[in-house]
């Protein structure tokens, strides 16, 4: 008897998007949160997120570099993302040079042009798998005469683009990736990457203003409403939500799903409900900011699933005599 199903897969995804910008649009390489003018090491930012899905069974690492040129111009960036599946041990390990640069519009409008190349190694061992021919009445055999490779791997590059229109309060981008549609194919056949399409944007509604870090200069506070979309082969995806930011805690929730279309299984299209929270602890030495994210399932198939988790952390060298100062115009999207 021969037992076959369907199955579908895309890009990964990250509920904390904004502590994960390279990967969400090109156009965020080199958004600092602080810019020193006598300081040129603050002109780098590290960011790291870490995701484990269903309860592990799925996750994602995302490893990022940042700088911003002392005109504010442009920005480079240099991102690693290591994605894990599964039993099969299956991973697609991704480096990616990103870059970003700023154009002027009309008053106090700016607009950031991303481009993005990267190298993509992925494999799968086999070798944790076991298949019915390995088992008799008195238990698990040693061997399998399958005919799968013990380490199956291929390799490719990819380019993705994207652009942000901005000003101090409000902000909408979008961005597209697999623009060349790569191959991915682990067994010489052909699988192509299918091109996603992603779109987000939000309004930053200020009732308190901060200029800088220190606490004399008393606490920022302000909400975000946030909406994004994205967009991949038969996947379509909304979520929307809102950040509240009260210095230095910043707290966020999403919904996602979009249920008024179906799954490409014919199922409600709903996911999750997403909570995040996060801090930031500036000081003379440094801006540490550490936010985390749980995901409470929606609907009777995700809830079977599992939980997901997500943890990331950003470091930017800062000093004394950094302030929030603007050498160049700081998107206004949440820092969570």
């Amino acid at each position: 008897m021969t037992l076959s199903t369907r199955s579908f897969a895309q890009d990964p995804q990250y509920t904390q998007i904004y502590a994960s910008p390279l990967y969400l649009n090109p156009a965020f390489a080199g958004n600092l949160d602080y810019d020193c003018r006598k300081l040129s090491a603050s002109r780098f930012k590290t960011m790291v997120n870490y995701r484990a899905q269903y309860n592990g069974d799925y996750s994602s690492l995302y490893g990022t570099i940042d700088y911003r040129e002392k005109s504010g111009r442009l920005g480079i960036g240099g991102m690693v993302i290591q994605d894990r599946i599964g039993a099969a041990n299956m991973s697609n390990t991704q480096l990616a040079l990103v870059g970003s640069y700023k154009v002027p519009i009309i008053n106090d409008w700016q607009v950031h042009l991303g481009l993005q190349g990267s190298f993509n190694f992925r494999n799968a061992n086999f070798n944790n798998l076991t298949f019915p021919d390995q088992f008799s009445q008195s238990g698990q055999t040693s061997s399998t005469n399958e005919p799968l490779l013990n380490a199956a791997e291929v390799m490719y590059v990819d380019f993705a683009t994207g652009i942000l229109l901005f000003n101090d309060k409000m902000y909408v981008g979008g961005a597209a990736h697999h623009l060349n549609q790569p191959n991915q194919s682990l067994y010489g056949a052909t699988e192509r990457i299918p091109l996603k399409v992603a779109i987000h944007g939000g309004y930053k509604f200020t009732l308190k203003k901060s200029r800088g870090f220190s606490r004399s200069r008393g606490p920022e506070k302000s909400i975000t409403p946030t909406i994004h979309y994205k967009s991949q082969g038969n996947f379509q995806q909304l979520e929307l939500g809102s950040f509240f930011n009260y210095d230095p805690i910043i707290l966020g929730i999403w919904y996602r799903g979009l249920p008024i279309f179906k799954t490409p299984s014919g199922g409600l299209n709903q996911e999750s409900v997403c909570l995040m929270a996060g801090t930031k602890v500036p000081s003379d030495y440094g801006l540490i900011k550490v936010g985390v994210s749980y995901d409470v399932p929606v609907g009777n198939k995700v809830n079977s699933l599992g939980s997901t988790f997500e943890i990331s952390l950003s470091y930017q060298l800062i000093n004394e005599k950094c302030r929030k100062r603007i050498v160049y115009r700081k998107i206004p999207c949440p820092g969570l």
